[in-house]
């Protein structure tokens, strides 16, 4: 039984480096701003990195973002353009109505898309809206799944030590 604890302990401790380093590897690209916020008609401005590719790849590039309403399937692609600096690009994207909206960046280099939470978009605004507490129909989504995952994987580490320690050595018997 002691072998089995010890073989748990060593398992959920492999699973757990490996879910952290799979979790670690970054995304492509990367935007300065989500259009949390953003009213239907309004445009949103982000600033896009780059993260992967040689210089002259990424002087090739071509990214962009494709926003794609839920409720219609209606799709628009936004061409992002090249900045100063290298790797950095600027993309003007206007959401053309109100509802639940994805969205996702290319990187026009790898042909790889790197795809972001759904965001509500709301209508135009007609009057000044005051500040309120965001709500789960309306934001952003938070990453909660390496969370979660961490939480599991530190609970079965805490049982399986538990169950390790729990077992009795030899000769300590009364």
């Amino acid at each position: 039984m002691r072998r089995f604890a010890v073989s748990f302990l060593a398992a959920v401790i492999a699973a757990a480096c490996l879910a952290t380093g799979a979790l670690a590897k970054g995304r492509g690209v990367e935007l300065s701003s989500t259009p949390y916020g953003t009213n239907a008609g309004d445009p949103w401005n982000t600033e896009m990195l780059l993260i992967d590719g040689t210089p002259e790849m990424l002087a090739q590039a071509k990214p962009g973002i494709i926003i794609r309403s839920d409720k219609t399937g209606f799709t628009q692609d936004f061409a992002a353009k090249p900045t100063e600096k290298p790797g950095v690009y600027t993309v003007e994207v206007v959401f053309p109505d109100k509802g639940f909206w994805t969205y996702e960046a290319y990187d026009g280099v790898t042909d790889r898309s790197y795809e972001f939470p759904v965001v509500y978009i709301d209508g135009p605004a007609t009057a000044p809206v005051s500040p309120s507490v965001p709500t789960a129909g309306n934001t952003d989504a938070f990453p909660v799944w390496p969370f979660i995952g961490g939480g599991i994987a530190f609970l079965l580490l805490v049982a399986g030590a538990a169950l390790a320690l729990r077992q009795r050595r030899p000769g300590l018997q009364h």
